[in-house]
Formats: structure tokens, sequence, C-alpha cells
């Protein structure tokens, strides 16, 4: 028997034998589907295989040509269906709006896009469905009929994100701002090219078309009144925040949150990758994109670099970037200093502190600023920092002056969540 000079971390809960039990177990996140229901399912199939299957060019016509188009292909649909369908008309409806998800919407998927709970959906293969509820991660009971089924209904959907099937392309990204009644959709593509175990990848991100209430955060965890208060107190006084975590931890929820509680006679410039962030009150905002277009002799990129350079000639009184990674973060430090105004973003760190310096690490790609500089000029306004984790505040600093003989920044502790952990 080895002797091993470690203290333990795991203690087994009483009511599970051994870690396989506890960890290697996975959790379902059960939804109910239509495709639940043999019947409903089989007939459903002789559908597509009639109309979708042996037609994949009017498919392709109908998913980029007009409305009208639309239209002929479930008028179709509908003809088979009263052709060979012995059903009640409860029983043809249902077909027939199976049919419309499978061929212009997102078939298997639609019951989590449905669920509010739902932040995020992950397809590494055709049986393997996995997302992020409330915080946290699930397999789910979904699947789709075969690898063909899957391959099929993911060309489709490339094609009505108007996105490309080439090698060149293997990892794409875009946003449907239509495609589900109460939800944006951030989708991220990784074509089978780029997948080791070649099946294609699909992430999708579920954005609120309407705000979360901060009743509903507090319901939620994320926060309480008290913390609220604070928030409220700090953005109404001129504090910068930078809000940190892992993906999928609340981060942007909360920011989006926090843009409509900017005085409304402040000027903002908001640039993001992707549409996450909106507002439908505040009457000084300029939303910004990143875009690429593809040219023959060249592609042109306007990146978030651009639109911060640009917004600095403006009058801007707050800069928010939907999520820092790259050299972007310069101008978090420079504008402080140079201006005076104040900035909103988002950040992966492990905690509150650490999130500085991952801020300053991203700054130093396009800059030879030393990272106790970029850190110090962080002291020019006044700065809160707040941690995130499962869709809830861990922990919030603020930055209090700078310690010139140790050279790092000081912090002023306003909150830190004591963790009770059951393992």
């Amino acid at each position: 028997m080895s002797e091993l000079n470690y203290e333990r971390n795991f203690t087994r809960p009483e009511q599970y034998s051994d870690y396989d039990q506890i960890y290697l177990q996975p959790e379902i996140y059960e939804v109910s589907s239509l495709y639940e229901y043999p019947q409903i399912k089989n007939d459903f199939i002789n559908l597509r295989a009639n109309i979708v299957d042996l037609n994949t060019a009017n498919i392709v016509k109908c998913i980029q040509g007009t409305e009208q188009d639309f239209f002929m292909l479930m008028k179709k649909a509908k003809e088979f269906l009263n052709a060979s369908f012995r059903g009640n008309e409860a029983a043809k409806a249902m077909i027939l709006e199976l049919f419309n998800e499978c061929v212009f919407g997102y078939y298997v998927l639609t019951p989590l896009l449905k669920a509010p709970d739902v932040s995020d959906i992950k397809v590494y293969k055709w049986n393997q469905i996995s997302c992020k509820a409330n915080g946290k991660r699930y397999m789910t009971n979904l699947s789709f009929a075969s690898e063909d089924d899957y391959n099929r209904w993911f060309e489709r959907i490339l094609r009505i994100q108007r996105l490309s099937f080439s090698e060149e392309n293997s990892l794409q990204h875009c946003t449907d701002r239509k495609g589900v009644d109460n939800f944006y959709l951030r989708i991220d593509i990784q074509l089978q090219h780029i997948v080791s175990t070649e099946s294609h990848n699909i992430h999708i991100r579920k954005i609120p078309k309407r705000k979360y209430s901060w009743d509903y955060l507090i319901n939620a965890g994320m926060l309480d009144a008290d913390m609220i208060d604070y928030i409220k107190d700090r953005v109404a006084s001129g504090y910068g925040f930078l809000i940190s975590g892992r993906g999928g931890s609340g981060k942007s929820t909360l920011l989006n949150n926090m843009i409509d509680i900017i005085p409304y006679n402040e000027s903002i410039l908001v640039s993001q990758e992707s549409d996450e962030l909106y507002s439908e009150f505040h009457p000084q905002i300029q939303f910004e994109h990143t875009m690429e277009i593809r040219r023959p002799g060249g592609d042109i990129f306007f990146s978030l670099e651009d639109e911060l350079r640009l917004g600095l000639l403006q009058d801007i009184d707050n800069f928010i970037i939907g999520e820092i990674k790259g050299g972007e973060a310069l101008y978090c430090f420079t504008t402080a200093m140079s201006t005076g105004a104040r900035f909103f973003g988002t950040i992966h760190s492990n905690n509150a502190a650490g999130s500085v310096r991952r801020l300053a690490q991203c700054a130093r790609y396009i800059s030879d600023y030393s990272m106790e500089t970029l850190e110090e000029m962080l002291t020019a306004t006044p700065f809160t920092l707040i941690h995130m984790s499962n869709f809830s505040i861990d922990e919030i600093l603020e930055i209090d002056g700078w310690d010139a003989e140790r050279l790092q920044l000081k912090y002023r502790k306003v909150y830190n969540k004591v963790k009770h952990l059951s393992v």
C-alpha cells in the first residue's frame, strides 16, 4: 500500500458509497416532446421523408426564398397529410408543427428553447445533447432520430442563418433574433472538419428578449435587495464595474440590467461581438457589434478596438464592452485616465481580484505598459469588481487605492459569499 503525503479535501456524503456515484453519473434534464409519442413521430417521419428528404432542392429554395415559398411548402405538407393521414385534426396539427420545427426551426431542441430556466444548449452529436439550467449542467433526454437526421437538420440551420459549410469556415457564430419568440439566440458552430469526433457541434446561448426583472433575479438566487441597492448607489455615484466569472455564470444578465439604471442624462457606447446587451428604455445608447466583410482581395474586420477607438472621439460618458478577451482591454485603462469616462464590462476570471490581472494581461496584447502601470490606472476613477458563479454573486470588491511599496492595488471587501460545501 502506497503512503501518500496529502490531506483529503473530498468528504463523501453519507448517502453515497463512493466518488463515482456522485460525479460520474450524469444528471438528466427531462423535457416533454411531441417526439415521445410513437404514432405521431412515425407519421411525422413519413411526412418528412416525402416532402423534405425527396425534395432537397425545393427545401433549399424555400429556406433562401420568400414567405410565399414557405406557404407553398407548408401547403404541400398539409395536402400530403390530408391524402395519407387518417387521424384527427389535433394530431394533424401536431405533425405539421413538428414539420415546421424540423425544416425551418430548431427541431428536437425546441423544448429546451422554450424552457425558461435553460440558458445554454450544446449538441455534441446526434444522441448527445446537454444543457445548462439555473447555472447547473445536465444531459438531456432528447435525441435526433439518427446521425443522418441530425446532419440534414444541421445543414438547414446553416442555410437559414446564412453560414458556410466550407472547411475555411469551420468555426462560425451568428445571432438569431427572430427564430424563437422569447429569446435571442447566440449560435456558435464547429463543423466536423475541425471536431476530432467528426460530428458537427452547435452551442446555443439564450438571451431573453425581455430582461429578467430584479425580483426574478432575487428569486433565482443571483443577488438580494441589499445588493441591488448597493449597485444602484455605485452606478449613480459614477463607479465603473468589471463583472467576472466563467461562461454562463450570469455576467451578461447582470450587466444587461445595470445598463438600464445608468442615469438617462449620460451617453453610452455598447460594443460587443454578439447582440446580447440591449435596452428598451435608456434614451442615449449607441449599440455596435463586430463585423467581418469577406472580399476577394482580402477580408475587412471591424473589431471592438476599432469601435472603442472611434468612441473616444465622441461625447461618450460610459463605455460598455460585452465580453473582454483581447486588446480592447487597453481602452478600459486609458479611457479612465484620459477622459474620466467610466466603463462596464465582463471578463473570464476565477475571482474578483484576479479579474484585474486578467484585464491587464489582455491590454498588454497591444501595448508595452507594465502590469503595474495598467493596474494603477484603474485608481483614476472609482471602481467595483463583482465575481459570479452558477448565476449568483460570490464576491464584491472595490478598488481602494494603490500600494506604492508593494506595487499592487488595495481592495476593500464589500461582500464575500460563505460557501457551505456538501462534499
